[in-house]
């Protein structure tokens, strides 16, 4: 069985880019906090990846290694090296690219981060991570909240 995990971006700042995100079947569901746009494929800019469909595999990280191994997305476009990963963090500053799960948004911020990210990871550990993918799309709403 493959799951998916629909990101709907909707809101977006100079400093961010706020999505609501859902895992149909489950109670899973958030926002992810990401770097603000243009969309991009290249790694090092801090600027959202493109929208699209993602497969995951787990990424051991030495940065990250109380959250490790981490989910980390790729396709033909945007290849591994562009360290897409999915961890825990609340502001903008707390990414390079990746996206920030949370509970709660605010302006430029997610939060019970950690909390919505062990509950994604756990899942995935479950069902194994290669049962998974990730289709990013855009609609953004006015205003910023």
């Amino acid at each position: 069985m493959t799951y998916t995990i629909f990101v709907q971006r909707k809101w977006q700042t100079t400093l961010s880019t706020i999505s609501e995100f859902s895992i149909p079947g489950t109670d899973i569901r958030g926002y992810f906090l990401e770097c603000p746009g243009p969309d991009t494929i290249t790694a090092d800019l801090k600027k959202r990846i493109p929208e699209g469909s993602y497969s995951l595999v787990w990424h051991t990280s030495n940065k990250f290694s109380k959250h490790s191994p981490l989910p980390q997305l790729y396709n033909a476009q945007v290849p591994l090296s562009r360290w897409i990963l999915i961890h825990p963090g609340n502001e903008p500053s707390d990414t390079e690219g990746c996206l920030l799960p949370g509970r709660v948004k605010l302006f430029d911020r997610v939060e019970v981060s950690k909390t919505v990210y062990d509950r994604i990871k756990s899942f995935m550990l479950s069902k194994g991570i290669n049962n998974f993918k990730v289709i990013i799309t855009s609609h953004y709403v006015d205003g910023n909240r």
